[in-house]
């Protein structure tokens, strides 16, 4: 997306005004909420915070890493990371997925429309029952966006938010794609998704709920990417039996709780492969 198809967009030198206030105000901060013309707008930038030391490291041996799905995406800032989050923006709002509204970019500044509250928000405010009502929309979503042959990244709740039925997806600032094979990537979408879900929902059968709503539309070569995956984990959770479990780190424990229920799931996986590949081959036939 270049600046050109923005300049529709450009904001009045009011907007301008209370947009370079605004930054003027928060010297330091990525993120910066502001209101322009009384709707409410984020203004990212790309050029603030230095990558961490445990980023940079990550991407230097993600070229050897094994297996594929471990490894990072190159780092995007400044200017490249505006054109990052943009292209993949557009992607989505092509394929008819919903995001934010790009409202004006200008070198490593993006101003975007506001989509709040984040899924992080809505499920802390909930009941069960509506956190159970919002999550398989979500995965849902997720399995559309895999099937339409897209990736988000990084999908943690906090940039995803559902309105109104409809789901959007925003924060684009990784391309895992780029790095390792498409399924490989849309798999590791639905185990960053995972990691938080397992972790906060103690009912194992409302979690397979929520993982069947991805598995129902999900492209097989996904689900196969994510059962290679758990095949590496097999052993990483026998050895986890010997850390004790007070000293293991809430990283740590996210990642087994996620890995122990996606291994147990793996018939469920199977299923939908089953299910998945029938069906893409009807379709080939009527085609």
């Amino acid at each position: 997306m270049s600046d050109d198809t923005n300049k529709d967009q450009a904001l009045s030198a009011d907007d301008l005004a209370s947009v370079l206030h605004g930054l003027a105000s928060s010297p330091g901060r990525r993120i910066t909420s502001i209101n322009v013309s009384g709707r409410r707008v984020w203004i990212k930038r790309f050029d603030i915070e230095p990558l961490a030391f445990a980023k940079r490291l990550h991407w230097l041996v993600s070229p050897v890493l094994f297996p594929v799905f471990l490894r990072g995406s190159k780092p995007a800032l400044g200017e490249a990371g505006v054109e990052r989050e943009c292209s993949k923006m557009a992607a989505f709002q092509a394929a008819g997925f919903q995001t934010p509204d790009v409202i004006y970019r200008s070198g490593a500044t993006l101003i975007l429309s506001d989509v709040s509250p984040v899924l992080t928000e809505q499920l802390a405010g909930a009941s069960e029952q509506e956190r159970r009502e919002l999550l398989p929309v979500l995965f849902a979503a997720l399995g559309r966006i895999h099937g339409a042959g897209l990736v988000h990244g990084r999908p943690h709740l906090r940039d995803i938010s559902i309105r109104e039925g409809k789901t959007f997806f925003f924060d684009f600032e990784e391309a895992p794609e780029t790095t390792m094979p498409l399924a490989d990537a849309q798999a590791r979408d639905l185990w960053l998704v995972m990691l938080p879900v397992v972790a906060a929902e103690p009912d194992a059968d409302q979690c397979r709920l929520f993982l069947r709503a991805w598995l129902d539309i999900a492209p097989v070569a996904a689900i196969l990417a994510l059962r290679r995956f758990l095949g590496f984990c097999r052993p990483v959770l026998g050895l986890a039996r010997l850390v004790p479990v007070s000293l293991q780190g809430g990283d740590l424990r996210r990642f087994l709780g996620a890995a122990r229920f996606l291994v147990a799931a793996i018939s469920d996986m199977d299923s939908a492969i089953a299910a998945n590949g029938h069906r893409a081959g009807s379709q080939q036939v009527k085609s």
